[in-house]
């Protein structure tokens, strides 16, 4: 296959290593958009606040330039954003300023409720919650987008079109369901469960708690050097800004894939609860620098 493809490119005169470099180029692109979508999401989540004024433009620009996004690419993240629904873009004359939509306010509320959760899973209730879908296959992008909003609500499939997870989620799932305009589905709130072999063999698949050990361990090792620096108060304005950003938009992407298993379904020696605890710890000590240059940089902006 190798082999044929270059064949291919000598006859049409393109240069293999050129072709590599312009699709790595193109898929760092990818990950350099995608990253500053994040951020601009995490960025409102920490610092703004319902009822509090939408942030200048200027400001959100020299703030991701904080991060080593381009101007240029800044604005284009806002502007994509803005298409999306996902931020509200507002006019005073010649300023621009951005907030989040009222539906963006929903996400970030439950998405803090989440992030920020002191729950480890010590004591179950016993409740699970069900849901069972159907959507139109031509419709995926209505399936992918549900599909995404269940899992950070910690639900896994069971099979394709029935998630399960081990939480009282009955009217998250219902606000989920309205929101996108389901009406052909099923929630079930029950704690009369029975996991045949099968079906607990297809969640523990799912679950994939031997990757998510991993990433706890490697978050841990990756930010305990800030979390020392952090709680030991040396950390700059400067600095404390960017390295919360990135605790927070990889706390993020962690939350995002684990299950939030009651400690009945975790292996013993799961790293979750210590990650956890270096987190909130770390977050809460960069709290005063990384405000204090946020402030700054939205207060000394000017121009649209």
């Amino acid at each position: 296959m190798v082999a044929y493809l270059a064949s291919g490119m000598k006859r049409t005169g393109l240069d293999a290593t050129a072709v590599t470099l312009g699709a790595t180029d193109a898929a760092r692109r990818t990950l350099a958009r995608a990253k500053s979508h994040r951020l601009l999401v995490t960025l409102f989540g920490d610092y703004w606040a319902v009822g509090s004024d939408p942030l200048p433009s200027a400001g959100l620009v020299r703030v991701l330039e904080e991060f080593g996004i381009a101007r240029t690419n800044a604005r284009a993240a806002l502007q994509r954003l803005t298409q999306r629904g996902v931020l509200r873009r507002t006019k005073d004359g010649r300023r621009t300023s951005y907030e989040p939509s009222e539906s963006t306010v929903r996400v970030l509320e439950r998405g803090r409720s989440r992030i920020f959760s002191h729950d480890d899973g010590l004591q179950w209730d016993g409740i699970w919650t069900l849901i069972a879908f159907s959507i139109p296959l031509e419709d995926g992008q209505l399936r992918r987008l549900l599909r995404a909003r269940l899992r950070w609500l910690t639900f896994w499939p069971v099979f394709d079109a029935t998630w399960a997870t081990p939480h009282d989620r009955f009217e998250a799932a219902r606000e989920q369901l309205h929101d996108l305009g389901i009406s052909d589905a099923l929630i079930l709130r029950t704690t009369d469960v029975e996991l045949f072999p099968g079906g607990r063999a297809r969640l523990e698949a799912a679950w994939r708690l031997d990757e998510l050990a991993r990433a706890y361990l490697d978050y841990h090792e990756r930010f305990a050097p800030l979390w020392e620096r952090a709680v030991g108060g040396v950390v700059s304005p400067e600095e404390g800004l960017v390295a919360r950003g990135e605790l927070v938009d990889d706390w993020r992407l962690l939350v995002r894939d684990d299950p939030d298993l009651p400690l009945e379904f975790l292996p013993e020696d799961f790293p979750r609860r210590q990650s956890r605890q270096l987190f909130l710890e770390t977050y809460e000590a960069l709290t005063e620098p990384a405000t204090t240059r946020f402030d700054e940089l939205i207060r000394t902006s000017n121009g649209r």
